[in-house]
């Protein structure tokens, strides 16, 4: 599997490492129990598994959410109700460098979260959503050589929902 789809399927995976500093106030750490509902990316597309945990600390800083998942401070806003809250980011990944005659293939991941804290105050027991991660070859890229095989592609563009039920496991 080429390094650049591993690191893609990695950060689907939950991607880990050295926490950012927290911005704004922290809400916590959460355990997340994640439960995939949709997949047009195909069965087992970047080792996505059907259910998957992991771990992630919210903060706020007035009407902003952070989203931080080990590797990063993905911002967010929470609607004035102070419960919904929504977030998104974008990446490209070479997944394959181009080379003599070959284009490569370059490829845009969208995540966007959206969900509903527990409480508007501290302490925020748990929150629920749903998180989606979009697919998408650019533009003069060749990216047959990731589909149709193991860890791969069904399709591009492709997309992959999944609920959330996060329970907060400490500060």
């Amino acid at each position: 599997m080429h390094r650049a789809l591993v690191v893609l399927c990695l950060c689907v995976a939950g991607c880990s490492g050295k926490d950012p500093k927290v911005p704004g106030e922290s809400l916590g750490t959460y355990a997340v129990t994640a439960t995939m509902t949709s997949s047009t990316c195909g069965p087992g597309a970047l080792g996505a598994k059907d259910l998957w945990e992991f771990e992630v600390k919210l903060s706020q800083d007035g009407h902003d959410l952070y989203w931080l998942n080990g590797a990063e401070a993905i911002p967010g806003d929470i609607a004035g109700d102070g419960v919904s809250f929504g977030f998104d980011s974008h990446v490209i990944v070479n997944a394959i460098e181009a080379g003599k005659g070959q284009p490569g293939c370059a490829i845009s991941r969208t995540d966007t979260g959206s969900g509903t804290l527990s409480s508007a105050e501290p302490p925020v027991a748990s929150f629920q959503g749903t998180l989606r991660y979009g697919f998408t070859a650019l533009a003069g890229s060749d990216c047959q050589a990731l589909m149709a095989v193991e860890g791969g592609f069904h399709a591009l563009p492709c997309e992959m929902t999944y609920g959330l039920k996060g329970t907060r496991s400490g500060d």
